[in-house]
């Protein structure tokens, strides 16, 4: 069993008509996915000095991405468009995971104690 059998990703698709809004949260890690479309993407707002900021993008069929600032993502179809998003698993199973992990990479390496010859009579036994 591979660690990545236990924490499989949650895969949701979106689909948008023409001129249709789209809000989520999401965490940070989460994967975007256009598969068909264009729509204009609005990342969370960010304070830039003093004034609050929305950055506005044209995604193109094909693009992805992965969120680095976590918060509210606005979407408007463009045309008729396929979004994607593939969540991160939580902490909790992320840190199952990596111990499955690790576990079977320590059994890996170390199978198990090799036989020992027995003592010989009379001495202490090792």
């Amino acid at each position: 069993m591979h660690s990545d059998d236990l924490t499989p990703p949650a895969t949701v698709t979106h689909t948008l008509a023409a001129g249709q809004c789209l809000s989520l949260q999401l965490r940070r890690g989460d994967r975007l996915w256009l598969a068909q479309g264009h729509l204009q993407a609005r990342p969370p707002a960010q304070w830039l000095g003093e004034r609050l900021w929305q950055p506005v993008a044209v995604w193109a069929e094909g693009h992805q991405d992965r969120v680095q600032d976590a918060g509210e993502w606005q979407w408007q179809a463009l045309s008729a468009a396929t979004l994607r998003l593939q969540r991160r698993p939580g902490l909790g199973a992320r840190l199952v995971a990596w111990g499955a992990a690790w576990a079977k990479g320590v059994r890996a390496r170390w199978p198990g104690r090799p036989a020992r010859a027995p003592s010989p009579p009379g001495t202490w036994p090792r």
